[in-house]
């Protein structure tokens, strides 16, 4: 079975109104493959959502809410903790300057690859750097 990886930019599409909400929840709701969410996504999300309450773009009712909505869907999805070998190829992806991934973007892609899995984002540098790695990168109808 085909092996989905979530970066936090379709997480946070599924959980929180945005341009690409549309079609992240069009596409997940058809979704036959497994699904990994990593522990830096958890930790993105709920940095994410907290940042919405701390700026007022979202109140404490809605961000409790998008929790609640996420705890769910990772309930029905692998956990993936990463690995020493995740970082490792993180760390070289970051020193690829010409891919110009920030730290997270590195783990995420590293972990992804790692896993053998499809990486999904809505992130196009990171999408970029990933096809540059041979992973494979789920096309939304937005792109």
């Amino acid at each position: 079975m085909e092996l989905i990886y979530l970066d936090a930019s379709v997480l946070l599409s599924l959980l929180i109104a945005d341009a690409h909400t549309a079609s992240a929840s069009a596409w997940y709701s058809g979704l036959r493959a497994a699904v990994v969410v990593s522990d830096l996504a958890n930790l993105e999300v709920s940095a994410v959502a907290s940042r919405h309450l701390r700026v007022g773009r979202l109140t404490r009712q809605q961000v409790d809410g998008a929790l609640l909505d996420f705890d769910a869907l990772r309930a029905g999805c692998e956990r993936l903790t990463h690995s020493a070998a995740d970082f490792q190829l993180g760390e070289r992806l970051a020193r690829d300057f010409p891919t110009n991934l920030a730290a997270a973007d590195a783990l995420h892609l590293a972990s992804a690859k790692n896993a053998g899995a499809t990486l999904a984002t809505f992130d196009g540098r990171l999408a970029e750097a990933a096809r540059g790695q041979g992973v494979e990168v789920v096309r939304f109808e937005s792109d």
